[in-house]
């Protein structure tokens, strides 16, 4: 078996440990881009370890050098208080990563983008991702760009096992509207399989990367309950008194609960696809097995994100 460089941005986070762990169960040789601190090595050294300065040209260009496929898994989610996270800065960083890799010779591309992001062009979120889409079209390089809906399983679903806990703490649980709008979670180790899989291939491609089963959003918020074995009333309310009340709540836990961005793309139902699957793990079979266990303790996404890079770019990164 060929074994070839795989370089995956974020191993030591959720997506990008998955493609890594996929990636090594396929006898490949597995580096990581990172700039976390602290963050656990579930590979005991198996993967190679870089920094990830995206001021630092030539450090980057040497990092890819050799590489058969780049992962990018980096983003941001939001900007902190500061004004410091923001998606024109990610941009910018996956620009000059593309840069990097066009030098140094890497022969394919997957990058992780968002479903949908034609349909929310006047969200930074979104239009970032569309401009980042587009950079790595017009690059020379071999692409497939990956688009999932929302992810569950693996230990760090932090938005499902958040909601859970929510549940499990609060009397009521809100929804955004009516809760008619669709999702369709997908398990993470198929979006790790689909990835690697569009790492082999030299087509390129856009993909819609979403699970078997598709939801009503008030019906996937009655089985995460049922699942975790408690009643709860679940009444609608509008979409900014439910951002109020998760900034709030964010307030008392230190953390951003959601954002306004991702209330507006769940409720146009942009976390749902009309393609054909391509995941094969049913939600409701992982929640009826994990249920008991979910949403046991909330997990703060600030707090457990530290990252670190030379000058004005310390603690903005995100891995996905």
């Amino acid at each position: 078996m060929k074994r070839g460089l795989h370089v995956v941005t974020g191993s030591f986070g959720y997506s990008g440990r998955w493609i890594s762990k996929e990636l090594l169960s396929r006898g490949k040789e597995v580096r990581t881009l990172t700039n976390a601190i602290g963050r656990d090595d579930p590979f005991d050294g198996m993967v190679d370890v870089r920094p990830l300065d995206f001021d630092n040209h030539d450090e980057l260009v040497n990092s890819l050098k050799g590489a058969d496929v780049l992962y990018n898994t980096y983003w941001v989610r939001y900007k902190d208080p500061n004004g410091k996270y923001t998606h024109n800065l990610a941009v910018e960083n996956i620009r000059k990563l593309f840069l990097a890799a066009s030098e140094a010779g890497v022969r394919r591309v997957v990058h992780f983008s968002v479903a949908h992001p034609h349909k929310a062009p006047d969200w930074t979120y979104f239009r970032g991702k569309v401009e980042v889409e587009n950079i790595l079209k017009s690059s020379g390089l071999s692409y497939a760009i990956v688009r999932p809906t929302v992810f569950f399983g693996g230990n760090r679903d932090v938005l499902i096992n958040n909601m859970a806990w929510l549940i499990r703490k609060f009397p009521v649980f809100g929804l955004f509207g009516f809760g008619k709008y669709q999702i369709q979670p997908v398990h993470i180790s198929d979006v790790a399989r689909v990835s690697v899989d569009l790492g082999e291939d030299s087509q390129n491609v856009i993909i819609d990367v979403a699970g078997p089963e598709k939801y009503q959003y008030k019906d996937y918020v009655k089985l995460i309950s049922k699942s975790i074995g408690v009643n709860r009333i679940i009444v609608p309310m509008p979409p900014i008194i439910g951002w109020f009340v998760g900034k709030a709540v964010g307030l008392f836990l230190d953390d951003r609960v959601i954002t306004r961005a991702e209330i507006k793309g769940l409720m146009q139902g942009l976390m749902a696809t009309n393609e054909e699957p391509v995941g094969k793990i049913s939600f409701s079979h992982w929640i009826s097995e994990n249920g008991k266990t979910l949403g046991i303790r909330y997990q703060n996404d600030m707090k457990e994100r530290k990252y670190s890079v030379p000058g004005d770019q310390s603690s903005i990164g995100k891995f996905s």
